[in-house]
């Protein structure tokens, strides 16, 4: 017995090409010239999962500058040392300027 494939309106006429949200609005927005930064710090059990956090820190506080996305982007570990033992405190920075409209 061979098993039965079926696809949703596969090779309907009147279907459209699927074209994510996200691709056309990327098509109507422009990398602004205004530059912008973010500083992020972080803890972890060694400096890479350190900078880890402090990177999704810096990249959290930059997607609520820029809402529609970041463009010309710049990042920077800092500085990253021994706080107690076996935990590290990193700092990560970032440059930006952001899609406008």
């Amino acid at each position: 017995m061979l098993p039965l494939v079926a696809a949703c309106n596969g090779g309907d006429p009147g279907e459209e090409d699927f074209v994510p949200e996200t691709a056309e609005a990327s098509q109507a927005l422009a990398c602004g010239t205004t530059r912008h930064g973010t500083m992020g710090d972080g803890t972890g059990f060694a400096c890479s999962g350190a900078y880890s956090t402090a990177r999704i820190d810096a990249r959290v506080q930059a997607n609520a500058i820029c809402p529609n996305g970041l463009c010309n982007v710049v990042e920077a570990r800092g500085d990253c040392r021994e706080i107690r033992d076996r935990e590290y405190w990193a700092v990560y920075t970032m440059q930006f300027s952001c899609y406008e409209p």
